[in-house]
């Protein structure tokens, strides 16, 4: 059996380095450090889908667009979201091997906040965009450090419990930030505010929280370049190592992990909280009211995340990581359908359907980081990586399209029936890859 077909209990590592309750750092990593890390996950992610948690009220009240042309225009808004990130995933992960992660997710920040101030100014649908694809580059220097960091500080015998951990923060930073911020347009109109103040109240303060993250970070987090590259290469030739890894099969799974895993997300972060705000609004609520209440049932679902994640995290880590997707695919094709379901989509039966989305969320996004971490080589693991998310930017383009489509002319549930197909397409493969791995690993024994 090579190497990389042990369960990661078999594997070895080194046995020195700080420790963190059942985590267990590489040599030089400081609880410094590691608290960076941990700060830039609790705000990592919360940063990057506020955007759409908060695009329902900007479309409506600040740029007055009408209900039936909303889900295409929030698909067209993540299409050009992903072609940026398209074209800097992958440049990002190769810089990143070369000058380190610190200071580029100290620009993923800054550029953040920028957008955040910037987005509610626009006065026209092109600045918008425009202001969307400022998000976008900051969104992208994010996307690419936090699992790069994540996979760079822990041995590899606790990797995925690191994950599960990051997502933890990720997930709780989310869950404490949107409870806040969810009631603050109800809040800032019973002050009797400008409806199109409220909205940029609203996103300038999530504009200068990433601000205070930035600076976190460039006080904590670990300096220089990877140790694995210190003798520098061209950035080209690191680019490559991406594109080479897919010779790998399960890099290539991983790779489709990705697409699918990240879809998973944009689907929820573009169209779950349109699609709730827009049936609050029909059942007679003001817009501040329906977009509180689908956030909350937004939070709902990053709620499931957090006491699923070390379970997940843990089960994960006992077997091999094929087996691991092939699981985490079932579990999110089954939430994702599971809106099916649903008579009233702002009804009790939606707290159900939105934990088995948040344990499906978890699982998969823990299973696809996890497999990548394990089959990225050491050299180059941030190009690898880059790739990883390059991938993952394809499945968010897609599930951009499609579901903006499917959104405005067929069905508001259609997106979410689309990349539940995706979880179970996965699945198959997952399960023929493991078939095929047993069959050869059966002949090889008969031949001995």
């Amino acid at each position: 059996m090579s190497a990389a077909e042990k369960p990661d209990s078999e594997q070895t590592a080194p046995t020195d380095g700080l420790r963190f309750g059942p985590l267990t750092m590489m040599p030089g990593v400081s609880a410094k450090n590691l608290f960076g890390l941990f700060f830039a996950s609790f705000f990592g992610i919360a940063s990057m889908s506020f955007i759409n948690a908060s695009q329902p009220y900007v479309l409506t009240e600040l740029m007055l667009i009408p209900q039936n042309e909303q889900g295409t225009l929030a698909g067209n808004l993540t299409f050009v979201q992903e072609i940026v990130l398209l074209c800097l995933l992958g440049p990002i992960g190769a810089m990143s091997d070369k000058i380190g992660r610190k200071p580029l997710y100290i620009a993923a920040f800054i550029l953040l906040s920028l957008a955040y101030f910037l987005y509610p100014l626009a006065g026209s649908l092109l600045m918008l965009f425009v202001f969307r694809m400022v998000f976008a580059a900051g969104a992208a220097n994010n996307i690419v450090m936090l699992p790069a960091v994540a996979n760079d500080y822990p041995q590899e015998r606790c990797r995925a419990k690191m994950l599960a951990t990051c997502f933890i923060f990720n997930g709780l930073g989310l869950v404490v930030i949107l409870a806040v911020m969810r009631g603050m347009p109800v809040w800032f109109s019973d002050m009797g505010i400008d409806p199109v103040w409220v909205g940029r109240y609203w996103l300038w303060i999530m504009s200068g929280l990433c601000l205070i993250v930035a600076v976190v970070i460039a006080l904590t987090l670990k300096p220089g370049a990877p140790r694995q590259l210190e003798q520098r290469e061209p950035l080209l030739a690191t680019f490559k190592v991406g594109l080479r890894a897919a010779r790998n099969g399960r890099i290539a799974l991983a790779y489709a992990a990705a697409s699918v895993s990240r879809g998973d997300l944009s689907v929820m972060s573009t169209f779950f909280t349109l699609w709730l705000t827009q049936e609050g609004i029909r059942q007679g609520m003001p817009t501040a009211e329906a977009a509180k209440t689908a956030l909350t049932f937004y939070l709902v679902v990053q709620g499931a995340t957090l006491p699923w994640a070390p379970i997940a995290g843990y089960f994960l880590d006992r077997i091999d990581r094929l087996y691991g997707l092939a699981i985490a695919m079932a579990v999110a094709g089954v939430g994702y359908g599971s809106l099916w379901l649903l008579d009233n989509p702002i009804g009790s039966g939606m707290y159900i359907c939105a934990a088995l989305i948040g344990m499906g969320e978890m699982t998969a996004n823990l299973a696809a980081t996890s497999l990548i971490g394990k089959e990225a080589p050491e050299r180059g693991r941030g190009a690898v990586l880059g790739m990883w998310s390059f991938f993952g930017a394809l499945g968010i383009l897609t599930v951009a399209l499609v579901g903006g489509y499917l959104f405005d002319n067929v069905s508001q549930v259609g997106p979410f029936l689309f990349v539940a197909s995706a979880n179970i397409a996965l699945l198959l493969w997952s399960v023929y890859l493991i078939l095929r791995r047993r069959a050869s690993a059966s002949a090889d024994s008969a031949a001995t």
